[in-house]
């Protein structure tokens, strides 16, 4: 259900990066900037550019329900003023 895998695959006369991510139902090729999938001359390279990619969205932002994690809370802080406690009050006016 929630998983996630990253291969290589043997095409024609290359290789072609393959990502799964938990939200989608089956691995899809790493595509290039033309809208196809690259192409890679070794298996070595392939599997270079899925741990790349799969480490850059293990590190970017999180997603949830089409949102990033935190707007919601980050919107709700923004209503309060943060004041310091009482304790520290005191220190800074002595």
């Amino acid at each position: 259900m929630n998983e996630f895998a990253g291969y290589a695959v043997k095409r024609g006369i290359g290789w072609w990066a393959m990502l799964r991510f938990a939200r989608d139902a089956k691995p899809k090729p790493l595509m290039g900037d033309k809208g196809t999938p690259t192409v890679f001359d070794t298996e070595l390279e392939a599997l270079r550019a899925v741990n790349k990619h799969l480490l850059a969205y293990f590190n970017g932002h999180l997603v949830r329900d089409g949102e990033r994690c935190g707007t919601a809370k980050a919107r709700a802080a923004s209503f309060f003023k943060a004041r310091p406690a009482a304790s520290e009050r005191e220190k800074v006016s002595a």
